[in-house]
């Protein structure tokens, strides 16, 4: 047989065809027109990396767009180790997802999902797996209705305006805004899991111990 691109979706239908154990090897080879080797060769990828496609050539790490499962993988894992350096982001992509990227990519990627130094330092500081499990072993005990959420935000003049923007290389970035934040509304309001918001409470200003219990 000559060689020629054989596609990866015509290797996943030869794998299926072979996972249904209706046809001998020999007629998937006959039906996909692939050889022998290249179906076991596809088989053995798919066992060991979930995906029928080769691994690239040792070399070839210039800068790419990744697809969009691969860019959510990469933001839950930066959410899961918010610790991990850019080349160790690469060594999970090119070992678990099979596919070598470049730093430059995956910065971009972090860039573009929101996560900066500054929101990784955030999210560890916050990070405590002995209080977390403390938590689910004390909240376990309760039926979910018996759960009640609180939350309490305040508005006034200034709640709206943004305080990062985009400008060109050297010049301010500048946007009238109210300077003076003006009378202030506090707003707390407790929700139920099966019946939404079941209490709210506005005030003028902000809320006291006395006020809010």
């Amino acid at each position: 047989m000559i060689n020629r691109c054989i596609s990866d979706d015509l290797k996943k239908v030869a794998i299926c065809l072979r996972d249904c154990g209706c046809d001998s090897d020999n007629k998937i080879c006959c039906i996909t027109a692939i050889s022998l080797s290249t179906l076991h060769c596809a088989q053995q990828c798919q066992h060991l990396t979930r995906d029928v496609a080769k691994a690239s050539a040792i070399g070839c790490d210039h800068p790419c767009k990744l697809i969009h499962m691969d860019c959510q993988y990469l933001i839950q894992l930066a959410h899961h180790k918010p610790t991990l350096f850019l080349n160790e982001y690469n060594h999970h992509l090119a070992e678990y997802c099979h596919l070598p990227t470049s730093l430059a990519t995956i910065q971009c990627t972090l860039t573009c999902g929101g996560l900066n130094v500054k929101h990784v330092q955030k999210l560890t500081s916050k990070r405590n797996s002995l209080k977390h499990a403390a938590f689910i072993c004390c909240i376990y005990q309760y039926p979910a209705h018996y759960l009640i959420t609180l939350n309490e935000v305040s508005k006034d003049n200034r709640t709206y305006a943004r305080m990062w923007g985009q400008a060109h290389r050297g010049k301010r970035m500048e946007k009238h805004y109210p300077f003076v934040r003006k009378e202030r509304f506090s707003v707390l309001g407790a929700m139920a899991l099966d019946e939404g918001f079941i209490a709210t409470q506005v005030v003028k200003g902000s809320f006291t111990h006395e006020l809010f219990l």
